[in-house]
């Protein structure tokens, strides 16, 4: 089966040999509801060199920001940015090797009409270990308060966590996302998605992804130029992270979404908060105090380690049910041929 990555934020220079868009159903124009009450400020957009290019990223904390690892070109072919985590930031030939003194980050409520500066990157760590089931996830601490940072707006960011548990199948979610040009939208805008497809990983790494199947009825059309947006939903009656729009086959005309999942990487991503800030606590939507520390290494879902020797650079994965969750009733899409 020949896979087909849908990159969709706009890559840097080195990066042009990647396949054209497939010809999926997707929008064009006029796509999901406009964020008018700011209800989702924790999206916003990478923004970068001379040109201010970039693509999604969430805050998961006030000074910590999530995306895909391929909006920086540590795509999931490319073995030799094969990566783990903090060792991507002296990796060459990435988007932050080149511009790693002019990476910003820009408001999403007044993207693409304007790019409002509201943050600094300060640092990168990094998971990419190849095409689906592998990872493709991006961490980065930055600067709220960097020098070209917008002092003049009163710019709020409410940051949101990431989910401790895999939601049911058949759960209702939103995606967020900020659009790359003002024909997908004038902003920062939101869609409904349906969790109804089968969760998987491979023998050495359960539970990575979940497939979203873009029809036009269950879930929406496919939207390009938004990788790295996360789908979001209710978790203890508050919103928390649950994947990251990335990476996909397209398969009868339709695109069908690889969720990257979060849920069983949260020990990596504490971990990394803690190395950066020296914070014992990050958000969590369960704790009644809304932070949790980890310390103990207790976690709600079993975490996967990262191991480059066993990545997943070869041409067809090897697919694994995730028993973690009853998935009965969980669509699986045959057409991809490889459940």
């Amino acid at each position: 089966m020949k896979i087909i990555i849908a990159i969709i934020a706009l890559l840097s220079f080195f990066s042009f040999n990647l396949k054209a868009e497939p010809r999926v159903l997707k929008c064009d124009k006029d796509c999901g509801k406009l964020d008018i009450n700011n209800n989702y400020s924790f999206q916003a957009r990478l923004a970068m060199g001379q040109d201010m290019w970039g693509a999604n990223v969430t805050f998961i904390e006030k000074d910590i920001i999530l995306s895909s690892g391929h909006i920086l070109g540590f795509e999931p072919s490319r073995k030799k940015l094969a990566s783990c985590g903090s060792e991507a930031s002296k990796m060459v030939n990435n988007d932050w090797y080149h511009n790693k003194n002019d990476m910003y980050v820009v408001d999403g409520s007044r993207y693409p009409q304007k790019k409002v500066i509201i943050a600094k990157v300060l640092d990168i760590s990094i998971r990419n270990t190849g095409e689906p089931p592998g990872y493709d996830i991006m961490l980065a601490h930055v600067d709220r308060n960097c020098k070209k940072c917008n002092k003049n707006d009163d710019i709020t960011i409410v940051p949101i966590p990431i989910s401790n548990k895999i939601p049911q199948i058949n759960t209702k979610a939103i995606h967020v996302a900020v659009p790359g040009s003002s024909r997908i939208n004038k902003g920062r805008f939101y869609d409904s998605h349906l969790l109804n497809g089968l969760i998987w990983g491979d023998n050495n790494n359960i539970c990575l992804r979940q497939t979203i199947k873009h029809d036009g009825k269950s879930n929406p059309p496919m939207i390009f130029d938004t990788s790295g947006s996360p789908v979001i939903f209710k978790e203890c009656g508050q919103l928390a992270v649950h994947g990251l729009h990335g990476n996909g086959n397209d398969e009868g005309g339709f695109m069908f979404e690889h969720l990257q999942l979060l849920q069983t990487q949260k020990k990596w991503i504490y971990a990394e908060i803690k190395r950066w800030t020296g914070r014992n606590e990050i958000l969590d939507a369960c704790s009644p105090t809304g932070l949790r520390s980890f310390s103990n290494d207790i976690f709600d879902t079993p975490q996967n380690d990262c191991n480059i020797k066993q990545s997943y650079f070869r041409k067809e994965p090897s697919p694994i049910r995730c028993d973690i969750i009853n998935q009965d009733g969980a669509f699986i899409p045959k057409e991809l041929g490889v459940f």
